[in-house]
This record gives C-alpha cells, sequence and structure tokens, in this order.
C-alpha cells in the first residue's frame, strides 16, 4: 500500500449537478466492508444514500483505504425536473421522490453538496 488512497469508480461516477432531477445510490466496497460480490453490489440492504457515500467517501480517501464505489441513479418525480414521467424513455423507470420529500440528509459540502 501507498500513502494515497485509490478509489475506482467501477459503475456511474458522472452526478448531475441538479440535484433535484436525480436520486443516487451508492454502494461502496472497502476491506471492512461486511460483505462482497454480489451480495454486496445493487443489493439494498447496503445501499447508501449520498450523504452517507459522501461521508464514507471522504474518510476511506483520509484513511488512504483502497475502495471501489458504484452508483445508480433514479429520476426524481419532481416538478423542477424536466422529464416527462409519460415519455417512451422513462417506460420503467424507478422514480424517485421529489427532493423536497426525500428523507435522507442533504450533502452540505464538497461536490455532491445539495443531493440527498
Amino acid at each position: 500500500m501507498s500513502d494515497v488512497a485509490l478509489c475506482w469508480w467501477m459503475y456511474g461516477n458522472n452526478v448531475h449537478p441538479v440535484p433535484a432531477h436525480y436520486k443516487y445510490d451508492w454502494w461502496i466496497f472497502w476491506e471492512e466492508s461486511p460483505v462482497d460480490s454480489d451480495e454486496l453490489i445493487f443489493n439494498e440492504q447496503y445501499r447508501v444514500c449520498t450523504a452517507e457515500a459522501s461521508a464514507l467517501y471522504a474518510r476511506l480517501m483520509n484513511e488512504r483505504t483502497t475502495f471501489f464505489v458504484y452508483s445508480a441513479k433514479r429520476p426524481r418525480l419532481d416538478p423542477a425536473n424536466p422529464f416527462d414521467p409519460d415519455a417512451e424513455k422513462w417506460k420503467g423507470a424507478e422514480w424517485a421522490h421529489p427532493l423536497v420529500i426525500d428523507p435522507d440528509p442533504f450533502v452540505t459540502e464538497g461536490p455532491w453538496a445539495g443531493h440527498k
């Protein structure tokens, strides 16, 4: 190991700058993860919100721990977004709550500030 953290973005790393457009779900794997492989990746039991992912990301970087980040995004049913839920593109989409009623905490600083 070196004295720098190594983070690999394995799936999805471009967070949209407008928090009202998408909800992001995160899975982070590192040496202390409770499980690995298919048990972890995209398993709802181990999903964390953006605020939790942001805090864990910062902690692991600070500790210089190697880790992998996976994310998935869902469009929000929010009047502030430009999506037409009836459009063909969104058929079968899993819609997230509007930002204003999303129960997850806000990220207060860093590149994901304003997201939940």
